[in-house]
């Protein structure tokens, strides 16, 4: 399953309303894939919105191979443009359109999200399957 920033704040975050959610839907799953460009805008939340604290948490998690880290190939990039381009009034924005080419590149619908918005009205190379 791919991460997105959103389900990860939640899972960091105690005090969001999705954060049970989240613990169950990430516990519960063996192999948890965090795209890198997932990280940076996770860390910008934890830190603006929690603290420190937050942030070492996660950084911790990274450390001790909580999560399977995967790159955007090459490849990649173009797709995240080309996303970004065909979906213009949606302001997919860079880490939601590389999540997708992520996906899209390993074959792997099971997106983990709370942005339904991003990653309903896409129509990717491959059957994404929105969690929880």
């Amino acid at each position: 399953m791919l991460l997105d920033s959103g389900i990860l704040f939640a899972y960091y975050n105690r005090r969001d309303e999705w954060h049970q959610a989240a613990v169950r839907l990430l516990d519960r799953e063996e192999i948890l894939l965090l795209p890198a460009p997932v990280i940076p805008e996770v860390d910008y939340l934890l830190g603006k919105r929690m603290g420190l604290a937050a942030q070492m948490a996660l950084y911790e998690d990274i450390g001790s191979q909580v999560y399977q880290v995967v790159e955007l190939s090459e490849a990649g990039y173009p797709r995240v443009l080309e996303l970004n381009q065909q979906y213009q009034s949606l302001r997919l924005g860079f880490v939601d359109a590389a999540v997708i080419a992520i996906a899209e590149e390993l074959g792997i619908g099971r997106i983990a999200t709370l942005d339904r918005r991003h990653f309903g009205a896409v129509e990717s190379k491959i059957r994404l399957e929105l969690w929880p």
